[in-house]
């Protein structure tokens, strides 16, 4: 027997919210696509490549890849900003003469869930540090959005401020001292640049 008018009519709420569903779910997963191809894209071309201490800046003539590259020479310095729900700005110092890479992490808006280490930093209004971190593999620098690079050692202290212009590449000043712990005495590390 086929359903009435009446039966339908009481059919026609569910599947609109079937469809809403559906198209909700489709629209959910292009964006995350989206956010990703956009990420990716951001990281590759990062100008946040800063020259090596006391050198005077050179003309960047390869890939952004070749320039987060670093050399033997000494501390080089990067800054990336990872706009999204949370946006978020990561500053790198790779030091391959000591195979270390430190990583700072900051957020926008701050998460209250994510413990900081100790100590004090000045940072631009809205923005708090997510994650400071030491790998004692200065080629852990060089790969594109490093969340949890392998042997990661947590920050114990962080002191200095972090400040920029309209945006986090523009016109960044970064003066940071960060304390690892470690077997015997604590490292100290210190990322002091401008770009």
């Amino acid at each position: 027997m086929l359903p009435t008018m009446r039966d339908r009519s009481c059919l026609a709420p569910f599947f609109k919210a079937i469809v809403g569903a559906t198209l909700l779910l489709f629209s959910c997963a292009a964006f995350a696509w989206d956010t990703q191809v956009a990420m990716k894209k951001i990281s590759e071309a990062s100008p946040g490549t800063v020259p090596p201490e006391g050198k005077a800046p050179a003309k960047e003539t390869g890939s952004a890849a070749r320039s987060r590259a670093g050399s033997k020479t000494g501390a080089q310095y990067g800054v990336e900003f990872v706009p999204g729900g949370i946006d978020r700005v990561i500053l790198t110092k790779r030091d391959d003469a000591k195979n270390v890479c430190v990583q700072v992490t900051l957020a926008s808006p701050g998460m209250a869930e994510v413990e900081a280490p100790a100590g004090k930093i000045e940072l631009p209004p809205n923005w708090s540090l997510e994650r400071a971190i030491m790998v004692r593999d200065a080629s852990a620098c060089a790969g594109t959005l490093r969340r949890w690079p392998e042997g990661a050692i947590d920050a114990t202290e962080v002191t200095g401020s972090i400040r920029w212009g309209s945006s986090p590449t523009e016109k960044t000043a970064v003066d940071l001292r960060l304390v690892f712990p470690a077997h015997g005495a604590a490292v100290t590390e210190r990322m002091k640049f401008e770009r």
